[in-house]
Formats: structure tokens, sequence, C-alpha cells
């Protein structure tokens, strides 16, 4: 049977060339080439695409091919033959140099053939994937070497992919800022958080657009609470050495208010990037923002009780692996409707979820009645692609008995919906090839994040007896000051 679609739009991917710096580093290996093998295994890349790899390691091309095949296997995939050579076919590899000019003159030229080869018309995306202390160093040599056009030129276009960290402060932060400005203009940066490519995530948006029953009851007058929750099975795994520069609160903060904007700003009257990153300012704006004070009493960080003995972790670290924290929003949809989130690291079964809590009846049989939430709206982004609404029906039988029941939409997609369906980071790297920024962060949400974030870590360095950090079993959903923190308002976490 095919389903019947009542309205479809779709961003089509331009020609282009694909240039990935640190090619060799975690985070291409994890994410970004399992990206692109998965766009071209989907064919959902241009028909005129190539891509080209560079990174400081000297590799031939047999221990190319050898290091990404192990690269998509660790990733989960078991490539056909067929679409593996396809994917080599379209790819080349660069030693790279960045701080050396002659570098960026061969990379010129190899550009430059490949665009006939593959009659791609000087468009490219470049994505650095990279420590950010060297984005400046290669936009400003991307700049020198004639590889960054400006924005103005409608024969060819050039894009810049950048992820996070977005610094480890608010002056670093406006500092890398203004460094990769030094080359590029705003226009050409692409900021990424993947939370906004996940599925789950714009379904919320979609729900609420296309269906005015829920929008018409996401405010203040119906929902009593938000919740926004993203727990982790693991560890650090590995990644020690960062965590300890960096802490959960400046790792996640970016993910933890993209879902909150992505939940609770009013709609755009379009999905174009400029209309939606309008109301997306306008609920960061409109969020109160913490005192160091404040974040004292409404903020509970917490580290689990194995961390200390990971390899690479400081003997008595006051890392955070964990946060807690509640926020208000002053604005006519949300104000008086408490934010509480959580995020952490080993603290049981992985869970990324988006929950409204309604309010309970003010009239009716249930009004002095405890019946706990009759409402529940809830996102379910992982493991699982849900949505339910939890509500209060009869109990089949003679008496007049009320128990709570859930209506359910499995959002995973199945059969030949599946076989095209984009992972988080596919979809951005599609929509960067297609010029659409709105699921791009922009200059000001970097500022704002680190805006709100600097009262919480001035406020752990200032006063650790006053904000201490609280020791959590592993697997456990946090520390029990953050059951507190929400427990002292009279609710609970769902």
């Amino acid at each position: 049977m095919i389903e019947t679609i009542g309205f479809c739009q779709e961003m089509r991917p331009e020609s282009c060339g694909f240039i990935l710096f640190g090619a060799t580093g975690d985070l291409a290996g994890r994410k970004i080439i399992p990206a692109l093998f998965g766009l071209c295994e989907k064919k959902l890349t241009p028909k005129n695409f190539y891509i080209v790899l560079a990174s400081r390691t000297p590799l031939d091309r047999g221990a190319l091919e050898s290091r990404l095949w192990n690269t998509l296997a660790k990733a989960g995939f078991a490539p056909s033959p067929e679409n593996f050579s396809s994917f080599l076919g379209r790819l080349e590899y660069l030693q790279a140099d960045y701080g050396n000019g002659d570098f960026y003159g061969r990379l010129s030229q190899r550009l430059a053939a490949l665009d006939a080869k593959f009659g791609v018309k000087k468009n490219r995306l470049f994505y650095l994937a990279t420590p950010p202390a060297a984005f400046e160093q290669i936009t400003g040599e991307l700049k020198s070497g004639g590889l960054l056009f400006e924005p103005e030129d409608r024969a060819c276009w050039s894009r810049i992919i950048v992820e996070k960290p977005y610094g480890s402060s608010l002056e670093s932060a406006a500092a890398l800022d203004a460094g990769l400005k030094t080359a590029a203009s705003e226009p050409q940066v692409y900021r990424i958080d993947h939370f906004t490519g996940k599925e789950a995530v714009q379904n919320v948006m979609a729900l609420r657009s296309a269906n005015a029953v829920f929008d018409n009851t996401w405010n203040s007058r119906f929902v009593d609470h938000v919740q926004i929750t993203v727990l982790e099975e693991l560890g650090v795994e590995g990644r020690a050495a960062f965590f300890e520069r960096m802490g959960l609160a400046r790792d996640m903060m970016s993910h933890l208010l993209q879902l909150a904007a992505i939940t609770a700003m009013d709609l755009p009257s379009t999905f174009r990037d400029t209309d939606f990153k309008a109301e997306k300012k306008r609920f960061f704006e409109s969020i109160r923002p913490l005192s160091p004070e404040e974040a004292a009493k409404q903020a509970v960080r917490g580290q689990y009780a194995g961390y200390r003995a990971e390899p690479g972790v400081a003997p008595g670290s006051a890392v955070e692996t964990f946060l807690s924290f509640k926020f208000q929003v002053d604005n006519d949809r949300w104000r008086g409707v408490p934010f509480y989130v959580r995020a952490g690291k080993k603290t049981g079964a992985k869970k990324t979820r988006i929950d409204l809590v309604y309010k309970k009846p003010d009239r009716g049989i249930f009004r002095a009645i405890d019946i706990g939430y009759p409402n529940v709206f809830s996102f379910s982004i992982q493991p699982e692609e849900k949505v339910a609404f939890s509500l209060i029906s009869k109990h089949p039988g003679p008496k007049l008995c009320f128990v709570p029941r859930s209506m359910g939409l499995d959002y995973r997609p199945e059969g030949r919906e599946a076989a095209g369906y984009p992972t988080d980071y596919e979809r951005l790297l599609i929509e960067a090839m297609s010029g659409d920024k709105t699921l791009f962060l922009s200059s000001f949400e970097i500022q704002f994040m680190w805006k709100f974030l600097s009262p919480l870590l001035e406020a752990w360095q200032a006063g650790p007896e006053a904000c201490p950090l609280h020791a959590y079993a592993d697997g456990t959903p946090g520390p029990a000051a953050a059951e507190e923190l929400i427990k002292k308002d009279g609710r609970s976490w769902v």
C-alpha cells in the first residue's frame, strides 16, 4: 500500500566538494565519515559530489582504504563491495600541514582538478573537525589561498562547518567567533549541534505546527511544568582529557538549551532560516538569567562514583558528570511554568526525553483527589523515537474506576521509509549542502549559551560549600539532591 502524503517539502543538496579537515581524528571517525558514507549509500548526496579527506597523518591509498573500512565497521555498517567501491571512487586523501601555505596551494590544485572531474562549479563545503584553536588559522589560510569565496558571488559558494566546543568560557567563545569572522562571514559559518538534526526533535515542531489541538494547550494555562532529560549509560569512555578540561555543563549546555527552544519557542510564520531563528532568539531572550546566588539554589552538580578511577582523570577531580537545574521563561506563553533540566553520565539506561506535564483538573470530581498528573506529553528521542500522551480513562467493568492509559506514536521508520532515513549528522550535512541554516546555531545562540552558563560556573568555583559536588552511584539517575530540586516544588521526575 502506498502511503498518501498531504504535504512534503524537501531541500535538495547542491553539487559540491566536501573537504574534511581532521579526517583521522575521533570526531571524523565516529560521526562524519560514517555520515558521508551513509549519504552515499542512501543516494542522498548530490549527483556531482566528491570528498577530500585532509589530516596530518601520513597515509598511502591502501592504508586509507583499510582505515575507512574499519571506521565504517565500527560505526555499524556492513558495506557491500559495490557501495564501498563507489564511496572510494568519490574520495581522495591529502596529508595536511594546516599552517603551511604550500599545503593550501596543493589543495587548491586538487580541488580544481576534482571540480572538473566531477562537474562541480567551485562549490565547496569545508568541515573543520579539528581542535577549535585551529579554526582561525585554517579559515585564514583558506581565505589567503583564494578558497573562500565572497557570499555575494552567485557563481559559486564556500561554507564552513564547525563543531563544539565553542570555547570554554564567554570570553574564549567570543574570541573564537571573532577569529572565524576574520576570514568568513556569518552567512558562511554553519555551527553544528547534532541534537537539532534528530528526527524526533524535529517532530516536536512538526506536531505542534500541523495539529492545532496540541499547540493550543502548549502554554501556561494548561501546562504545569516542563522536563528535559538527557541521561547516558556510558561514562567518559576515553574522553577523560576532554572532560577534565570542560566538564558536563560545558559539554551539554548547547544540547539542553536547543531542546528547550525547540519545545517552547513560539511557532515561526515559516520554517525559513530567518523566521525560525528569530523566534528561537525571542525565546532565549525571554529566559530569566540566573545570578550566581540563584544558581546555588536552583542547580545541582554531581559526579559518578567511579569517575576518579577513570584513566586520565586527576586524583580528587571536582569535574561534574551530572547537572540539574531549573529556569523560568518570562513571556506570555510560559510565564509561571518552571523548566526542569537534568543530564548526566553513568545514570542508568540511555534516555533523552522531553515531557510536558499538564495541570491537574481544577474542577469536577478529581478536583480534590490526588490522582497524580493526568496528562503528560512525552517525546522520547533516544534510544527510542516515540511520542506518547498519557491520560486518565475509565477502567472496564461495572464500577466507575479510573486508570492511567497512554496513546502513542512509534516514530521509527519502517520498510522503504527506513531505507532513505538520514541520521542526525547525515541530515545536517544535507542541509549544509543545500545552504539551509535553519538547524544550525547562530552567533547569538553561542553567546547566549555562555551568558546563561557563566553564573553556574562562577557559583561552583566561588562557593564549593554552597554548591557541593554530590556523589552518585554508577547506574543511578543522579544524586539525591537532583530529586530534591524538583521535589521541594511539589513535583517529581517523570
